[in-house]
């Protein structure tokens, strides 16, 4: 995503205002130790929406009063601030956006007097919907109380991807940023697909309704099997009804009969002589089953107009970005020329002139406006899926009393001799008659599935094709490839040992693990190799091969930034330049010697890092940031260095 720092504010107590300014493409900070370097890392996180600060305590914490970070996406600036810990409240923050740089001219800590100090979660909410991260809900099963499963997709996640810190830059321990805690290191795994882009809220609403629709018809199957009955139990029921009913009249039927037989009497039978007067409430209870039935049906169309419309506006917003683009193609059309002549006399025409002239301003600041759209996005995911449930629940009901319906109809086709009285024996074959039919329905589900089965059927196997339009599997393998391949491509420009060659770096997005296929013939762990240099090697190609990926995906929440703390102290640990005890040389030629190769390996490092944002640019049409803080201060890369700090000169505070 092409989304970098613009500026830190630092805001001290006594009004003084220390700035750092950056730009795309590599920004090199360097200069003695402490003298702030390392805290900027620090500064970063906190001001995106930490849970607590990690700056260091003492001159930065004792200074400052408001900490403040400055992005830039396009032409429009995300304005994000948090107040020094120390001082006030730490789970506070303030955020704001402008569309032009204006504000920065006379930028200053009484921009925040208008501004609301809110809780910080409140605020990373509001700046995830300028990123387009808007996805509140990654569960997979449709159960309420299975919530903390899934959950809000978080900015958070893509943090490890920013930073390698001093500590961790050539670690051969762990690669990523706080990924010793278990829970942050599978939240930004599960919400990595979800960052790239390549799952939407969309596609967890079909997930979660996929799994819906699976109980429903488990649930449906099971009952379908429930209510099936043997020949032996069908001829046993319809005999114990069809006996009562002729015990009723006074009659009797033979013993031993089959179920042929049975059936026959069953739909046949006899006529009553005996009248009495039965239960009038029949016929009412009917008529309010009628009307329940059809307020269920009002109901039901109001949802499904209702859900179609949500449907549609969430369809309208996704195509929102597409629509002003094609509107955007319209304006670009070009002015030849703003001076018109006159054919015949070749004076010139200045109405019309003037009238181009104004045109093509217009145009100009339409363009302009254009270019300040942002991905603002909010999930209606919930929604939808609560009116589909409301939906999926009225027309279950619908099913049900109309079953009910049915056996009325049946009961009164049979027994109605009025308005008013029934007589009981009439109603009673009617009853009869009812529960005769659904027993020899029951008996007919032997070699039948039931309407609603294969409805639920349908409508799964649509779920699922929507699903494979999503192409997950194919996305992350081609991803995989991409990240692999660059990922190698960069290890053989760096200090990587020799005797390790040729192999290639694997990395899987399935549990972020990494290995080094070593000459076709086996897997190395990065704990399993010797050497800083080589950590170093592995740590720099997995975080810019990461920054390419999420440079060159489109539909990338991932900020191209990366922030790396002196990649050079695998050569030079303690001073720029120096040669450890650890070299076993005395002869001064071999000092001097080793001394130029290292530098010769550090300069290495920066040109690497040049060439992967010339050709990350050629394919994104953007530079993405790299901020390196460093000991080595080398003329070759002096148009890249934005600051030089000293101990007893300038540096961050």
């Amino acid at each position: 995503m092409d989304l970098q720092i613009s500026r830190i504010f630092l805001f001290g107590r006594d009004g003084e205002v220390k700035t750092v300014k950056l730009t795309d493409g590599l920004n090199i900070i360097t200069g003695d130790s402490k003298t702030g370097k390392s805290a900027i890392i620090e500064i970063i996180d906190y001001c995106l929406f930490a849970g607590r600060s990690t700056i260091p305590k003492g001159i930065i914490n004792d200074w400052v009063n408001l900490f403040c970070l400055v992005l830039k996406h396009k032409e429009k600036y995300l304005i994000l601030a948090r107040p020094s810990s120390k001082y006030e409240d730490g789970q506070k923050s303030y955020f704001n956006f402008e569309t032009s740089d204006f504000f920065l001219e006379t930028f200053s800590n009484e921009y925040f007097n208008t501004l609301d100090l809110k809780n910080y979660k409140e605020n990373q909410l509001e700046f995830e919907k300028h990123l387009g991260i808007s996805v509140l809900d990654t569960r997979i099963d449709s159960d309420d109380d299975l919530k903390a499963v899934g959950g809000k997709v978080t900015m958070r996640s893509f943090i490890p991807f920013l930073f390698q810190h001093q500590n961790l830059i050539a670690n051969k321990h762990s690669l990523f940023y706080r990924f010793d805690d278990h829970y942050k290191r599978r939240k930004t795994i599960d919400d990595f697909s979800i960052l790239m882009g390549w799952e939407t809220n969309e596609y967890f609403l079909i997930k979660r309704e996929l799994e819906e629709k699976t109980k429903q018809l488990n649930t449906e199957k099971k009952l379908h099997e429930k209510l099936k009955i043997g020949e032996k139990q069908l001829k046993s029921e319809i005999e114990i009804l069809v006996a009562s009913y002729y015990d009723f009249i006074g009659q009797k039927i033979g013993s031993n009969l089959e179920l042929n037989e049975l059936k026959r009497l069953a739909l046949n039978l006899p006529e009553v002589t005996k009248r009495s007067f039965a239960d009038s409430r029949v016929k009412s209870i009917y008529n309010e089953k009628l009307k329940t039935r059809t307020k269920l049906k009002n109901t039901l169309d109001e949802t499904i107009e209702l859900l179609d419309k949500l449907k549609s506006n969430t369809s309208l917003s996704s195509d929102y970005n597409f629509s002003l683009n094609r509107l955007k193609s319209f304006v670009s059309f070009p002015i030849l020329s703003s001076e018109l002549e006159c054919p015949l006399c070749n004076n010139t025409v200045n109405e019309v002139s003037e009238k181009i002239k104004s045109i093509s301003e217009s145009k100009e600041l339409l363009i302009e406006e254009f270019e300040k759209i942002g991905n603002y996005t909010i999930d209606s995911s919930k929604e939808i899926e609560n009116l589909a449930k409301e939906r999926d629940r009225i027309k279950k009901e619908i099913i049900s009393i109309s079953s009910e319906i049915i056996n009325f109809e049946n009961q009164l086709k049979e027994a109605d001799l009025g308005d008013s009285y029934y007589e009981r024996a009439y109603i009673l074959k009617g009853v009869t008659k009812a529960n005769i039919n659904n027993i020899i329905q029951r008996g007919n589900l032997l070699n039948s599935n039931p309407k609603n089965v294969i409805d639920l059927e349908i409508e799964i196997s649509n779920l699922k094709a929507k699903l494979l339009n999503y192409n997950i599997e194919e996305k992350i393998k081609k991803a995989e490839n991409i990240l692999n391949d660059k990922m190698t491509d960069i290890c053989n420009k760096l200090d990587f040992e020799k005797e390790l060659r040729p192999g290639k770096l694997l990395f899987s997005f399935k549990d972020f693990s990494f290995k080094y296929h070593f000459d076709d013939k086996e897997n190395i762990l990065l704990t399993e190799m010797g050497s800083g240099s080589n950590w170093l090697a592995i740590h720099l190609s997995v975080f810019l091969g990461f920054l390419h990926l999420n440079s060159i995906t489109e539909k990338s929440a991932i900020p191209s930034i990366l922030v790396l703390d002196q990649p050079s102290q695998v050569y030079f640990p303690t001073k720029y330049g120096s040669i450890t005890s650890e070299d076993n040389t005395n002869n001064p030629k071999d000092l001097a010697v080793l001394r130029d190769e290292n530098i010769e390996q550090v300069k290495n490092i920066f040109r690497v890092l040049v060439d992967e944002i010339d050709l990350i640019f050629k394919e994104s049409k953007y530079k993405p940031q790299i901020i390196v803080l460093e000991h080595a201060d080398e003329e070759e890369f002096n148009d890249f260095v934005r600051y030089r700090w000293k101990k007893d000169g300038e540096k961050l505070i």
